[in-house]
Order: C-alpha cells, then structure tokens, then sequence
C-alpha cells in the first residue's frame, strides 16, 4: 500500500509539472516546442512511453523540464512493473503457502488425532495399571496372609510331629507292658496248669487216705475193744481226708476258673496286642506322614516368604509403572493440549495468509485500477515488455 501511495505521489508530481509547465509556457514562452506539449498529453492520456526529443528545446529550463519528465516517467514506469511483479510473485507466494499451510494443518490434525489416540489410550492403560496395582496389592496382602498361615501351619506341624513321636514313644512303653502283662499271665496260666495238677495229684491222696481211714475203721471193728482207739483215729483221718478232698476240689474250682479267666485275658491280650500293632503301624505311618508333611509345609513356607517377597517387589514395581504411566498421560494431556493452542495458531495462521493473498490480489487490482483511472486502459508494463 505504500508502494501505491508513493506511486502516486509521482504520479501527482508529473501532473503538477505539467500543469505547471503548461502555464509557464502558454503565459511567458507560447513558442515552446509542441513536441514537449505532445509528450505531456500522451503521459496524461495513459501512454506512459512517450519521449520527447530533447534536440528540439532550444531554452534550457524547457531541457530541465524535459529531463525531470523522462526522470518521472522512468521511476513511474519501474514502480509500475514492480508492483505488477511484486503483488503477482506475493499471491503467487501467497496461495503456494496457503496450500502449504493446509497440508501442516492436516498433518497437524492427524497428529492431534493421533495424541488424542495416544492420551485416550494411556488414560486406559493408566486405568488398567491401577486396576492391576490395586489386584497385586490385594495379592500381596493375601500373600502375606498366607505366608503368615503357613508359619502357623509349621509350628502346628512341629508341635504335632513332637507330639505324635511323644505318643510313639509312650505307645512303645505300653507295647512292653502289654508284653510283660502277657508273658505273666501266660505263666500264670501256667502256674495255674501246674497248680490243677498239684490238686489232681492231692485229691487222689485223699482219696486213697480216705480209703485207708475205711479200711482201717473196718479193721478196728473187727479187733473189737482193742481197736476202739484205733478207730477214732481212722475217724479222724477219715474226716481230715474228707475235708482235703473238698478243699482240693474247692482248689480245683478255683484254678479251673482261674484258667478259664487266664484264657480269656490271654485272648483279649492276643486281641488287644494285634490291635496295638496295628494302632502303632497307623501312628508309625502317621508320624512318617506328619514328617513328609512337616518337610513340605517348611519348603511351601519358603516359597511363600519368596512369594512374598517377589509379590511386594511386583507391587512397588506396579506402583512405579503406575506413576510413570500417569505422568506420561499428564504429559499427554499436555501436549493435546498444546497442539490445540498450535491447531488455533495455524487456524490464525491461515486466515493471516488468506488475507496476505487477498491484500495480494487487492494489491494487484488497486495498481490496474490506478493505472486505469491515470491512464486509461494502457497500463505501459505490456507495451514496455514487447
């Protein structure tokens, strides 16, 4: 525009001197060359190429003049091809970074697109990761539980185990006893045995005394007075044989009971022994048992200290990517958010290079319509360039 302005103002400063001279002229010199008079009205008709030959002025304020015109006519000619150049190369600049500016303006959208995506997509794995923290946190305290758990199980297991070899031990104890109880009733069974005989053998004595105390009461009987005290005696003998006879079959009795109760406590203790063994093999395989149980709940209570251990390490690391992920879709944010202060500039971008085009244009136009008005329909840059 000041390019238009300053063109202008020649424009203007060639009108004034040709007014000026025509006044000069007509009023002090009417015999002026027409030749001067001739280029001033085709200037002033629009033919911007007219000469004047300066051989034809004979006055030198009349050649001054004619100098200052060809100088006016030059520097307005070279305006007029610049500023036709000029506003062509910048609409032309102008549209080519129109269209420049759209493609960084669609790229600009796809990669604001893309760190939408990209910020959409984080914010969901954020979600997820503490999703999973707050899993692994919940795994590491069932952990932790556990491992508690499985501590108490091992001393359980411990005090089980010593407690069952206690009861093996004692059980031990017991089967000797049992043993010495059987082997003494076994020999009391047989004492008993030995104890029947005697009274068999001390029951047929008293039968065969009793016998004798008969015959001697008959031979007494027979010896008549004299045999009187002998037969008292027999009596006696008689009597004490009867009463060896009935307590050697009250002894009988009682080892005949004896025997048979003998024979069922040895039953019983036979019984009562086969269960023992089979009770102790049960414990036996019990306490083997409990040691295979107290060896696996030591290495699961170790896995679980490990377990632990690598658990809390999973949720520490967790809790790290956590924050990591977090800033990374704070720093997301931030940037769609820049790229949407970037998206606004290049919208203010592009509406300034839409009006720099059309100021352009304008640029172009008003300099035509200047030389119309000036000029008439011949601007000079057509006719300078042929």
């Amino acid at each position: 525009m000041e390019a238009i302005m300053l063109g202008i103002i020649f424009i203007l400063m060639g009108v004034s001197v040709y007014f000026a001279y025509r006044y000069f002229s007509l009023k002090h010199h009417p015999h002026i060359n027409k030749e001067i008079i001739n280029g001033m009205k085709e200037i002033s008709a629009g033919n911007i190429t007219s000469e004047v030959d300066e051989r034809s002025s004979d006055h030198a304020v009349f050649n001054q003049l004619i100098e200052f015109f060809s100088r006016v006519r030059e520097k307005f000619f070279s305006f007029s091809k610049n500023v036709h150049e000029k506003g062509e190369n910048l609409a032309e600049i102008g549209e080519y970074a129109s269209e420049k500016a759209d493609i960084v303006r669609a790229a600009i959208d796809e990669v604001g697109r893309g760190l939408q995506k990209q910020l959409v997509a984080t914010e969901e794995s954020a979600e997820s990761m503490e999703e999973m923290a707050q899993a692994i946190e919940d795994l590491s305290v069932r952990s932790n539980q556990i491992s508690e758990q499985s501590i108490t199980t091992l001393e359980l297991t411990k005090e089980g185990n010593e407690k069952l070899k206690d009861s093996l031990e004692k059980m031990e104890r017991f089967n000797q006893t049992v043993n010495t109880t059987f082997d003494a009733i076994n020999k009391l069974g047989e004492k008993s045995h030995e104890i029947g005989t005697i009274v068999k053998v001390i029951t047929g004595i008293s039968e065969q005394i009793n016998l004798l105390a008969l015959n001697a009461a008959i031979e007494a009987a027979r010896a008549g007075e004299h045999g009187k005290g002998f037969a008292v005696v027999a009596d006696e003998v008689r009597k004490l044989a009867e009463q060896s006879r009935q307590s050697s079959s009250e002894v009988s009795n009682i080892v005949k009971n004896i025997q048979e109760e003998t024979e069922i406590v040895v039953k019983s203790m036979q019984q009562g022994t086969e269960e023992f063994k089979d009770t102790n093999t049960t414990i036996v395989e019990v306490g083997t048992m409990f040691e295979n149980i107290l060896s696996t709940t030591k290495i699961i209570a170790r896995n679980n200290e490990n377990s632990s251990a690598s658990t809390e390490e999973l949720s520490s690391a967790s809790h790290q990517i956590m924050t990591t992920i977090v800033e990374i879709a704070s720093i997301s944010r931030e940037s769609v958010e820049m790229f949407e202060e970037l998206i606004e500039i290049s919208d203010d971008e592009m509406q300034t290079m839409q009006k720099l085009v059309q100021e352009a244009k304008n640029l172009v136009e008003l300099k035509n319509d200047v030389n119309k008005l000036l000029f008439g329909w011949n601007d000079g840059v057509e006719t300078a360039e042929a």
